[in-house]
């Protein structure tokens, strides 16, 4: 039968992928045929291949080394990923790959690293705030991938594919307890046959996190999170050549209270917070549906694939900003989001000299954005309270149409060339609208009787746009043997225009250009069978222009919106392992980065210019590094999986994840830096040889690494020059892992 699921080793040998790998007594002593890394077999390029011969900067994750490690959804996934940061902002998720990603706290911009769920294209920030459940595999690709994987990969992807269901009759059971936060998270999967045909896999999971930081003023931890997760999978093949996979799953996250943190100025988070609910209670409620219905049918020694997709959402949230008692401002934000998309591609076979892919893609999608702002002012500015409140709303319909070609053609025994090339056209149509209601009332004047009516200031904008691009990579590829590619690539990135829904909105700053990246890149993978090793080094460099950016201004609390010139991002990246003795594996990733402005003659002033503190201050910014751009991230890892006897197995595994520092905002301000640090995690544990249940305890942060994962400046009014607000990460944790399965 067609299958399209696929087994992935792990690639960065962390537990799972020794308890994958660990070999039965009766091999332990038989030597490893092939390296565990660079045999993953990935689909960046629509079609099963080992890591090994893709000509593209990947990171693979097996659903199962990121359960072992304790991660649930992306903000954990970065510590594993080297040159992938992930920042919780006030609003939502900041995701950069090789330092360029989409800023500030938009819900109009789509995202310069795009995800893509069981091949559905996900652009939307808040698309990234949904949990893991029951993954097969997590594909981060560095670098821009506009050629297959659709519209807005200016920066890279990250591609997740779901376990599918299959005939073998199977339940497994996952639970999870925190001790020190009496956190839990339980997991059940149920898969098996209902005919000889029809393949059924549901998945559930339901977690608790009691949080972290203490709220002295409403005596409770923060943030705490409720969370329920369902997904129902079926696969039909009612012939050879036919599978029909579709999939509907539903998700809620209930999240109480706020990471934010109020940090004096000179000192460091001591994970206690002092603010109240005034105006509005702190809170990020959402409810997400995602569907998808594959149909691939084999048509000779092709095949034919057609992929509809549904992915919506809805949320309501909101955040005191300063993170402190007397509430000064209190942010709103709403939205609700439904997407519908259709892939149709050919894929040919690989057994010639020559290959393909060719297909078309269509999107249409609307966004309904309410936000609104409310502000108390301290006296002498207005004895009322609330000051001043603005309000947005943010209408977007979105039609895309594309089509893409990707070709392979072998023209000598060892050499190859690929090119690939996608034309796409985006059509938008939005309207803002809004007021802006003022109290306020300037210091020495009269204080309004009674019954005096507000100023109101009322704002209306709209407008729409189609847009064509073109999007074409090639790469030259040389393979000596089955053990080593090496590859010289270019590709090109695009990211779509974009109309800003932000409080601050004017008819300059309603519209932003498109984004486009070009990288050129060389990279080598091999791999050791002898020792079971393997090493990829990869060197990069990618200009872009018209950066899409949205900066804060501290002084009204509000973003503007623009597009920087230029922006150069340039690195290496190395990932490498080997098995030293039967059960042990050793393996580390690191990356280093060089990301400045090439040009960026109208940005936000920096912190030591002395007109730093006026309102709409602007400066040439070329030559500056890039906010969120550590100049180096890695990991080390050592794991070790044996039997002790016919029944028993002990595995251990100890992870080191590195960052230098990193300036979270925009202003070059040493107050906003994260200094370097590492983090430790380790995990031990025991379980049964066929590996039908394992116990394991599972610590990390080990020495209590005390950082933030955001740093910025809010709202002046009631703060010091030298204060800011924190996201910190959280402390040491000691959670206890139970899996069985049958």
């Amino acid at each position: 039968m067609l299958r399209k699921s696929v087994f992935v080793t792990a690639l960065m040998a962390s537990t799972a992928a020794a308890a994958q790998q660990a070999p039965s007594p009766t091999e332990a002593h038989t030597p490893p045929a092939a390296a565990p890394g660079n045999e993953i077999i990935v689909t960046a390029q629509k079609r099963e291949q080992r890591l090994l011969d893709v000509p593209i900067s990947i990171i693979a994750k097996t659903g199962t080394e990121l359960q072992n490690a304790g991660i649930t959804d992306f903000n954990d996934v970065a510590a594993r990923v080297p040159n992938l940061v992930i920042n919780d902002t006030p609003a939502n998720k900041q995701i950069t790959i090789r330092g360029i990603g989409t800023t500030g706290n938009s819900f109009s911009f789509e995202q310069s690293v795009a995800l893509f769920v069981d091949g559905v294209y996900g652009g939307r920030n808040r698309q990234y705030n949904q949990p893991f459940l029951d993954i097969e595999r997590l594909e981060v690709l560095r670098g821009p991938q506009g050629a297959l994987f659709g519209r807005n990969t200016s920066a890279g992807a990250i591609a997740i594919t779901t376990a599918r269901p299959t005939q073998e009759l199977s339940t497994e059971a996952f639970a999870e307890y925190e001790i020190r936060t009496q956190s839990t998270n339980a997991t059940a999967i149920v898969n098996g046959g209902i005919t000889d045909t029809l393949s059924i896999r549901i998945a559930t999971r339901y977690a608790d996190d009691n949080g972290w930081l203490r709220n002295t003023t409403l005596d409770r931890d923060e943030p705490q999170s409720d969370q329920f997760l369902g997904r129902v999978s079926m696969l039909y093949q009612p012939r050879d050549n036919v599978d029909i996979f579709g999939k509907l799953e539903y998700s809620r996250v209930d999240i109480t209270g706020s990471a934010f943190e109020y940090v004096p100025g000179g000192e460091r988070p001591d994970y206690r917070k002092d603010s109240d609910d005034a105006f509005s209670p702190e809170r990020d409620n959402a409810d997400a549906l995602n569907g998808v219905l594959q149909i691939d049918v084999g048509i000779g020694d092709h095949t034919l694939t057609a992929i509809t997709g549904y992915s919506g959402y809805d949320f309501a949230q909101a955040f005191n900003i300063q993170a402190r008692r007397p509430t000064r401002l209190v942010a709103e934000n709403a939205e609700e989001f439904s997407q519908w998309s259709q892939e149709v591609r050919l894929l040919s076979p690989t057994t010639g000299n020559f290959d393909y892919v060719i297909g078309g893609y269509y999107e249409w999608s609307q966004s309904l954005v309410d936000r609104a702002q409310i502000f108390d002012f301290p006296p002498p500015f207005s004895p009322l309270s609330p000051d001043q409140i603005v309000e947005r709303s943010f209408d977007q319909q979105t039609d895309v149409l594309s089509a893409f070609v990707q070709a392979n053609w072998r023209f000598a025994e060892q050499f190859s060339l690929g090119a690939g090339l996608r034309w796409t056209r985006i059509s938008k149509n939005a309207e803002v609208e809004g007021t802006t209601t003022s109290f306020i009332v300037p210091p020495g004047a009269p204080t309004p009787p009674p019954g005096a009516l507000p100023r109101v200031t009322p704002l209306l904008l709209d407008g729409e746009f189609s847009e064509s691009s073109f999007a074409p990579s090639a790469s030259l590829n040389w393979t000596p043997d089955r053990n080593v590619t090496a590859y010289v690539r270019y590709a090109r990135g695009e990211k779509g225009g974009a109309f800003s829904e932000f409080q601050a909105v004017t008819p300059e700053t309603f519209f932003l250009l498109p984004e486009f990246s070009d990288l050129f890149e060389i990279g080598v993978k091999a791999q050791f069978p002898e020792i079971r090793g393997f090493l990829n080094v990869i060197a990069y460099t990618t200009d872009y222009r018209d950066l899409q950016r949205s900066a804060l201004d501290i002084n009204t609390a509000e973003f503007i919106t623009s597009n920087a010139a230029g922006a150069r991002t340039r690195g290496i990246e190395a990932e490498g392992g080997f098995s030293p003795a039967d059960g042990l594996t050793v393996s580390a990733a690191i990356a280093y980065l060089d990301a400045t402005y090439t040009s960026f003659p109208n940005g936000p002033c920096a912190v030591d210019n002395p007109a730093f503190n006026t309102p709409g201050c602007a400066e040439d910014r070329s030559g500056d590094r890039l906010e969120n751009a550590p100049e180096w991230t890695g990991n080390i890892a050592v794991d070790y999986d044996q039997p002790v006897n016919d029944t028993l197995r002990v595995f251990a595994n100890a992870t080191l994840n590195f960052q230098s520092d990193v300036n979270y905002r925009e202003f070059d301000d040493p107050r906003e830096v994260q200094q370097a640090f590492s983090k430790t995690d380790i995990r031990a544990g025991f379980g049964d040889i066929d590996r039908g249940w394992e116990l394991a305890l599972l610590v990390r942060n080990l020495f209590e690494e005390r950082t933030s994962s955001l740093i910025f400046p809010t709202f002046p009014v009631g703060l010091g020059p030298n204060d800011r607000v924190h996201v910190p990460d959280a402390l040491r944790s000691f959670t206890i892992q139970a899996r069985i399965s049958f």
